[in-house]
């Protein structure tokens, strides 16, 4: 018996619509409760429909972390130290050449020690090899303690530092004591010696004292008015210890009263 085309056609559609309905329920399958929420994958780059095919084992390329930047290091520890610099003196030209203006003034200082050295001979009477003789003696015995008054190095850059200063009060205080009595000592001793014996000795001491802040004003002076300071180093310190010791002489003979009288 055939049956009516209607009825097949009315079957093979329930056939087919239960076909239809079974695949969608077994596809139709819960999200793990584990899985990624969309913002956390929006937040890595990655689309929120790739989340989704976590269950089909749909492999996704992973998203490149990029390191966190370290932090540079402050200015002040990349900032090396400055170099220690080493003061000099502005006056250190190398081979400067003395100009006739220094000499001028050099020959000029150098005159004041000879001229103290013949003006104690005019004073008490006494013969000028005398006078020059004492006066060379306490330049010399004060020339012991007077070199702690020009002790400075190039690189102190200035006299007034710690040691230098020390050093320069020292000199100070015992260059005329000294320098009045390689003068006084001569004097009594070689010579005739002088009338007052104790006034002699605090005269050479007062003179020795001028004599001494006279020097060191002259060393100065002369210090500056040439461009290399190791330049006539020798001469300024002679016309220094020079001005010591004339002035030591002339207070000798001034405090003295001149010579005793020469036996014949």
């Amino acid at each position: 018996m055939r049956l009516p085309a209607s009825l097949l056609s009315s079957l093979a559609s329930l056939a087919l619509l239960g076909a239809v309905l079974a695949s969608s329920q077994a596809s139709a399958r819960p999200l793990p409760a584990l899985h990624e929420s969309p913002l956390k994958a929006r937040a890595r780059g990655i689309p929120v429909a790739l989340p989704l095919l976590t269950d089909q084992n749909v492999e996704f390329p992973a998203t490149p972390v990029q390191p966190e930047p370290q932090e540079e290091a402050s200015e002040v520890e990349k900032t090396e130290p400055p170099p220690k610099t080493v003061r000099t003196s502005p006056h250190l030209a190398a081979d400067a050449p003395v100009s006739a203006g220094a000499w001028v003034m050099y020959g000029t200082f150098s005159l004041v020690p000879l001229g103290g050295v013949y003006g104690a001979s005019r004073m008490g009477g006494e013969r000028l090899w005398v006078t020059a003789a004492e006066t060379l003696a306490g330049s010399l015995v004060g020339a012991l303690p007077a070199g702690l008054l020009f002790l400075q190095s190039a690189e102190s850059g200035g006299r007034w530092t710690e040691l230098d200063v020390a050093a320069f009060g020292a000199g100070l205080v015992l260059t005329p004591p000294l320098a009045a009595l390689g003068t006084w000592g001569l004097g009594e001793l070689v010579f005739n010696g002088s009338q007052d014996r104790g006034s002699a000795f605090l005269g050479a001491l007062g003179g020795a004292a001028v004599g001494t802040l006279l020097g060191v004003v002259a060393h100065g002076v002369l210090e500056e008015v040439v461009d290399n300071r190791s330049t006539l180093q020798w001469l300024r310190k002679y016309i220094a210890l020079g001005f010591i010791g004339s002035g030591a002489t002339v207070g000798y003979q001034w405090a003295g009263g001149g010579p005793r009288t020469r036996s014949r």
